[in-house]
């Protein structure tokens, strides 16, 4: 995204702030906002809209069964959607949008699905997406959804589990749920009727939102093969305290909608994950992908109002810190050049003397001197010594006595002489 009259010198980001949080428990409704399939004890609640099936023609033969973990499963038989059966030869992906509401209010996220042009191989259908829509509510308060989404597809019950591990793991639980629907022929069993179709939805609430695995059997025709058409989303949704608004933005949205219609796609920002090329496959990187939806849901909310969609008149309006950019100082090419120049001489004449010199000539001084030290520790060399005459100690010991004319006893044992005759001296203290 361009920004208009930026200057080239400054780095601008969006404007960040604290925030605070009115709710975070959510109750999960699902496949519509009718059907409360997870109580949670919320001050809100998300609805997990199927958008591709038509699940109001009748509801009582859908299903719930509570899981541990807090997760429940959700088995749907319906009727295709509208593209289904305008085309009942082409492969749509599964498309899951959730929509939050509080207060009287909602906030709706929607994604884009393609057809899938090759029905024959198990793979990502597309590219892994995170939606995201922001909107302000009447209090002031403020709704922030995001939405990650990784669609895939199986053509045969017997390659679900490939697919699947090879994308979530062997101990993803929610992988591992519906495998046993696959394996029971809960998912697996479809009518006559070429449009009815099975769907069955893996749901867990967490501490801010809803995670999903949504797989429909389906087909293209009563002579087809059916194929399993799946969807791992991670829902994620803030409801923030009122924040305050730049008056520049607030003066140039007066009198005018914050929030998203309902008629058209709803994201305000999408995200697509680019593959991970290799010799053997092309991959992504699935567990960042599914933390990325909460860590996007966090930033957005934390820019606040400082990012604003004005969707009557298709604007965006973003708030920037902006640093300067100070240009470094350029070296010139010629004296990069001298520089390289001396540095690679400097290596050549060390490498040189390593070899054309002693190795006295090439050491420190310490190095030298202590060499010849320990050469000659067993020699037989002069060494200096310390002695003190008038005490006669040598190396800090009494070594030598001078006895007197008549000693009578050991205790009458002097180290001086009684008497020194006139004009004479004493060799030792001489010295």
């Amino acid at each position: 995204m361009a920004i208009p009259r930026a200057v080239p010198t400054k780095s601008y980001r969006p404007k960040v702030s604290s925030y605070g949080l009115v709710c975070d428990r959510f109750d999960i409704y699902a496949p519509n906002r009718k059907i409360l399939v997870l109580p949670n004890d919320g001050c809100a609640s998300i609805a997990l809209l199927s958008l591709d099936i038509d699940v109001s023609s009748d509801l009582s033969r859908m299903y719930t069964a509570s899981r541990s973990n807090g997760r429940v499963k959700v088995v749907i038989p319906a009727l295709a959607g509208e593209f289904h059966k305008n085309k009942p030869e082409a492969v749509q992906e599964l498309l899951i949008a959730p929509r939050v509401q509080h207060d009287g209010e909602e906030c709706l996220t929607l994604n884009a699905g393609v057809t899938i042009a090759d029905a024959d191989r198990a793979r990502i259908t597309s590219s892994p997406t995170i939606v995201l829509t922001r909107c302000q509510l009447k209090s002031g308060k403020s709704i922030t959804v995001s939405s990650s989404s990784i669609k895939f597809l199986s053509p045969s019950n017997e390659m679900f589990h490939s697919i699947a591990t090879s994308l979530f793991g062997t101990q993803n639980e929610f992988v591992l749920a519906m495998q046993d629907s696959v394996n029971n022929s809960t998912l697996t069993t479809l009518p006559a009727n070429e449009f009815e179709e099975v769907m069955v939805m893996e749901v867990k609430a967490t501490s801010n939102g809803v995670v999903a695995l949504v797989c429909q059997w389906t087909r293209q025709s009563i002579a087809e093969v059916p194929h399993i058409a799946c969807i791992y989303s991670i829902s994620s949704a803030l409801i923030t305290k009122p924040q305050p608004i730049d008056p520049n933005i607030a003066q140039r949205l007066v009198n005018k909608g914050l929030n998203p219609p309902w008629t058209n796609l709803t994201a305000a920002v999408t995200l697509s994950y680019l593959p991970q090329a290799s010799k053997d496959k092309v991959s992504f990187d699935i567990p960042k992908i599914l933390d990325d939806s909460v860590a996007v849901a966090h930033y957005f909310a934390s820019i606040g109002n400082n990012f604003v969609v004005d969707w009557e008149g298709s604007m965006v309006y973003i708030f920037f810190d902006t640093v300067e950019i100070v240009k470094g100082y350029e070296i010139p090419l010629g004296l990069f050049i001298s520089i390289v120049g001396v540095m690679v001489a400097c290596c050549v004449y060390l490498v040189a003397t390593e070899f054309m010199l002693d190795a006295r000539y090439r050491e420190s001084l310490y190095m030298t001197i202590s060499r010849e030290l320990l050469g000659s520790r067993d020699g037989a060399r002069p060494r200096l010594h310390r002695f003190h005459p008038k005490t006669l100690e040598f190396e800090g010991q009494r070594r030598l006595v001078v006895p007197t004319s008549q000693p009578q006893s050991s205790e009458d044992v002097s180290v001086y002489p009684s008497q020194t005759p006139a004009g004479s001296q004493d060799p030792l203290t001489a010295l």
